[in-house]
């Protein structure tokens, strides 16, 4: 990510004062715990729902013995965008009766043609029993739910972080501190149910993870600024010294409590910095 954006320094811009936060204009925090909580369900159910049949069908990959007394009930692989999925029912002899196991399992694929498939079991335990097919596509399997795994689990925990980060920051907001402007650049703007939709990235600060959104209400007006030469277009926003994540700043400054003259002096800081980035 870039980081050396050509920038005036906002310092001047606020008091130099203990400053409270009126609104801090944060979106989807409980949304993000939300969405933190069902994906790390699903990653751990996939976990938990795919990979004993893997492990199984690993133990006969160790030592397969084909089964040619046993027949298929029922067989159908089903091709749906690149996953194939394939489920039988295996008749086999067991103990003078005939044992049936349903058998299912998906890997990534794109054909949609007819598959050729012999029953198999595992050496020395004739009850556990598969498609060669099943065998063939192990490491696909794994990969592919070792994937999904992995994926979920990250974009969980990356959810849950920023959930804690903006319960961290709202805590911290109760308290007026020194706010330190700061820079920060627009990568995403939308129009949603009459408000403003912006992402943020600061500057500086904030290296990794995802960027801020906020919302603006229709009583407020976001102040941003186009950079023709960097082709970027930044706002300002304030860092709370034990915040972990700064608010953006509003056209009239009425996220924060600050008077009239003060309101004013920022505003005329604020046209000073914008016509140094266009000089």
């Amino acid at each position: 990510m870039k980081s050396d954006f050509r920038l005036p320094d906002p310092g001047q811009l606020l008091p130099n004062r203990a400053i409270a936060v009126r609104r801090h204009g944060f979106a989807d925090r409980f949304r993000m715990l939300f969405i933190s909580v069902v994906l790390g369900l699903v990653s751990i159910g996939t976990a938990v729902v795919v990979w004993p049949g893997l492990y199984a069908d690993y133990r006969i990959k160790q030592a397969p013995v084909e089964v040619p007394e046993a027949s298929l009930v029922s067989a159908e692989c089903k091709t749906k965008k690149m996953s194939v999925n394939c489920e039988a029912g295996i008749a086999y002899p067991r103990d003078g009766e005939t044992k049936i196991r349903t058998v299912d399992f998906s890997f990534f694929g794109l054909d949609k043609g007819d598959y050729e498939t012999t029953v198999v079991a595992e050496r020395g335990n004739p009850d556990n029993i598969t498609l060669s097919l099943a065998i063939d596509k192990f490491w696909n399997r794994f990969i592919g739910s070792l994937a999904i795994v992995v994926l979920l689990g990250w974009v969980s925990i990356l959810m849950g972080r920023r959930f804690i980060h903006l319960s961290a920051t709202l805590k911290a907001f109760r308290e007026p501190a020194v706010l330190q402007p700061v820079w920060a650049r627009i990568t995403m703007r939308s129009k949603k149910l009459g408000g403003n939709r912006i992402v943020y990235f600061p500057v500086t600060g904030l290296r990794k993870g995802m960027g801020i959104t906020t919302i603006f209400k229709k009583s407020e007006t976001p102040w941003m600024h186009y950079d023709p030469v960097q082709d970027e277009t930044f706002v300002l926003a304030a860092a709370h010294p034990r915040a972990r994540l700064p608010i953006m700043l509003d056209e009239n400054f009425d996220r924060l409590v600050l008077s009239d003259e003060e309101t004013h002096a920022a505003k005329a800081v604020r046209n000073e910095l914008a016509a140094r980035m266009d000089g």
